[in-house]
C-alpha cells in the first residue's frame, strides 16, 4: 500500500513537470496571461512577433513625427526640416546596414537593395508593397499603401506631402537605402505623390546600378 501511494505521488509529480514543461514551449500567441518573469521575445509565435513588429514599426514613425513637430515649435518651420533631412540622411543607412546583418543579406547589386527594402522596419513594417527585379542591373518598388501619405491625405496636408514624399524620399530615403548597399545604385522616382485618387498606387521606385 506505502509503495502504491509513494509510485502515485512520483507519478503525480511527473505529470506536473511534464505539463509544466509542454507550457513552457508551447508558443504564446499573445500574452493576456497572468505575468511569468522568464518571458523573452523568443516565446513567441511568428504571427505574434509580426504583430510586434508593426507595432515597433508604426512608433518608429509615430518618434520621427513627435521629433518634428517639436522642432518645429522650438526651431521653427525652414531650421526643423533642414534636421530632419539630416536625421534621415543617418538614420536610414544605419538601418539598411542593421537589417543586413540581422538577416545575413549580403551582396551589393540591385537585387540586394531590393531584399533590404523588403525586411527593413521602416517598409516592411508600415508599407504594402511589391518588389520586381527585371535583370541584374535595374528593379522597381511599387509602394501600394503608405500610412504617412495617408496620414497626410486625411489632414489635407499638401505641403506634408511635398516635404515628405517628394524632397525627402526625393533626396534622402530612397537614394541613402541604395547608397548603403552601393554607391554606384540610383534611385530614380517614377512616381509620386500627390495621388487624384486613392485607387492609384502611392509611389514607384527605379533602382538602378549605374556603369
Amino acid at each position: 500500500m506505502r509503495n502504491f501511494a509513494v509510485n502515485s505521488l512520483l507519478h503525480g509529480n511527473c505529470l506536473r513537470t511534464t505539463n509544466h514543461k509542454e507550457a513552457a514551449l508551447q508558443e504564446l500567441e499573445e500574452y493576456s496571461s497572468p505575468f511569468r518573469p522568464d518571458v523573452k521575445l523568443e516565446d513567441f509565435s511568428k504571427e505574434a512577433l509580426l504583430r510586434l513588429l508593426k507595432a515597433t514599426a508604426r512608433q518608429y514613425l509615430a518618434i520621427d513625427g513627435i521629433w518634428n513637430s517639436v522642432t518645429r515649435e522650438e526651431l521653427g518651420e525652414e531650421k526643423a526640416r533642414a534636421m530632419e533631412m539630416e536625421v534621415w540622411r543617418r538614420a536610414t543607412s544605419s538601418e539598411i546596414r542593421r537589417t543586413m546583418s540581422a538577416l545575413n543579406i549580403q551582396g551589393d547589386d540591385v537585387a540586394t537593395v531590393l531584399k533590404a527594402i523588403q525586411c527593413a522596419p521602416g517598409t516592411a513594417g508600415i508599407m504594402d508593397f511589391s518588389c520586381e527585379l527585371k535583370d541584374e542591373k535595374q528593379g522597381t518598388l511599387t509602394v501600394k499603401r503608405c500610412s504617412s501619405l495617408e496620414f497626410f491625405e486625411r489632414h489635407h496636408d499638401t505641403d506634408g506631402i511635398q516635404f515628405a514624399c517628394r524632397t525627402l524620399e526625393t533626396e534622402v530615403g530612397y537614394p541613402e537605402t541604395a547608397a548603403a548597399v552601393n554607391p554606384r545604385i540610383k534611385a530614380i522616382p517614377l512616381k509620386r505623390p500627390p495621388r487624384q485618387s486613392k485607387d492609384e498606387i502611392c509611389c514607384q521606385w527605379l533602382f538602378k546600378i549605374e556603369d
